[in-house]
């Protein structure tokens, strides 16, 4: 319980990079996924010496060996960097460093994880959390505009929603999975009325405010895929109507909110608090509701630099790095695209390695009919062609669970043969 109460706090606080302390790479979430990795590992290496290691963890031992293998890759990629005078040592690094902290958080799930029951536990803390915390800081933001000495809104002017993150994309990234990780407990777990309901009110205000951080990316994912998960989930656990008549209110409510923020409707709000409370209210609400300019066409030109820095070294990469550029290859700027920047640092075999886990999830997850989990992770991996996500550990930790959890099932099923009632007992959120 502990451990995972220390793995959802600092994941989700791993975003809100405006806790981080000045001129460093930590803050509060770093700090509590960096408890949490001594809270698990250390002992499991004890274990490990002593011959006396569970038998548990070895279940995921494929897992844990990809992610040895993607990091040798980047190993690689940096000695062949250095070696070819084009992207230094010294400019590899703090990438390494984040890198190797997402792995050992990664492999600390592995090993923290009691199976597919735990791992939906821990998903549920993850999304009742994220949303909650994203809902408060929302209407907050609407009302107030700063937290304190924490503007939440993108530049201090009001036209992208922050919350604690520098970047309205770091916030996008923990509220692009949520919706859909919604669902999932709306199924799975025995919730009662109340519990219920609260995840109807915080799920609709999570929509909005995922959609006022205006990200580009965030807004097609949404618009593709929730309607496509509706749909799905008609074929895959039809006889769980309520389900999807909550799931279906939580999106209307959301729309709803959406419409009440715009531009007309928060100006008026704006005006009310004016009067009410002076100085309070966000800055410039006629900008709330912009999409904050995708820049698609700057993005063309950074993959189509990043694909010629990945023809001068196909097999092994340059190592990690701002490779490409809009003046040209190694003109000192990232691709936005977590594809082509992990192919720019471990080549097309790093590539290759890093798709097929994504893929053999995804899969399994289509295939044992969690169709909730399927459409988290499409979303994370879409929303990671937009943008370079792959040194967040909330990236990696989604995938880790996912991966735990559609692997434990497969596992419970191959080993009785076909044993659906076993399978949908250990999706029980509940407790």
């Amino acid at each position: 319980m502990a451990t995972r109460v220390l793995l959802a706090a600092g994941l989700i606080t791993a975003t809100m990079t405006k806790l981080r302390h000045s001129g460093t790479p930590l803050g509060v979430g770093e700090v509590l996924l960096l408890l949490f990795i001594l809270a698990v590992l250390p002992g499991w290496l004890r274990e490990i010496f002593r011959h006396r290691l569970d038998a548990k963890p070895w279940r995921h031992v494929s897992l844990i060996g990809c992610y040895a293998a993607l990091f040798f890759m980047l190993m690689v990629g940096c000695w062949q960097g250095n070696q070819s005078g084009l992207n230094p040592y010294a400019g590899s690094v703090r990438d390494m460093l984040a890198y190797a902290f997402c792995f050992l958080v990664s492999v600390g799930i592995v090993v923290n994880s009691d199976g597919p029951g735990d791992v939906a536990r821990t998903l549920r803390d993850l999304t009742w959390v994220g949303l909650s915390v994203s809902a408060i800081t929302w209407i907050w933001a609407i009302a107030f505009g700063a937290l304190g000495e924490f503007n939440l809104w993108y530049g201090g002017y009001g036209a992208r929603f922050t919350g604690l993150a520098i970047n309205p994309n770091q916030n996008a990234l923990l509220l692009v999975s949520l919706p859909f990780l919604l669902f999932f407990l709306l199924r799975t777990s025995a919730a009662g009325l109340w519990e219920r309901r609260f995840g109807i009110a915080v799920g609709a205000i999570g929509l909005a405010a995922g959609w006022s951080t205006g990200s580009a990316a965030l807004r097609f994912i949404w618009i593709a895929l929730i309607p496509m998960m509706i749909m799905a989930g008609m074929f895959f656990h039809s006889e769980l109507q309520r389900a999807r008549r909550d799931y279906a209110l939580t999106v209307g409510l959301g729309a709803m909110l959406i419409s009440l923020s715009s531009e007309s409707m928060l100006s008026r709000v704006h005006e009310l608090f004016g009067d009410v409370l002076p100085g309070t209210g966000t800055m410039n609400t006629d900008l709330v509701m912009l999409t904050g300019g995708a820049g698609w066409t700057d993005r063309l030109i950074l993959w189509k630099n990043a694909w010629v820095v990945l023809q001068g070294s196909p097999v092994f990469g340059y190592g990690p790095g701002a490779l490409s550029g809009m003046s040209g290859p190694f003109g000192g700027s990232e691709a936005h695209n977590s594809l082509l920047d992990w192919m720019m640092a471990t080549g097309f075999l790093g590539g290759v390695v890093l798709t097929a886990l994504v893929s053999v999830v995804l899969w399994r997850s289509a295939r044992q009919g969690s169709i909730e989990l399927f459409f988290a992770l499409l979303a994370l991996w879409a929303f990671g062609m937009a943008h370079h996500v792959l040194r967040h550990p909330w990236m990696w930790a989604m995938w880790t669970l996912l991966a735990v959890h559609v692997g434990g099932l497969h596992g419970s099923r191959s080993r009785a043969g076909s044993a659906p009632n076993d399978a949908k007992a250990d999706v029980t959120c509940a407790g």
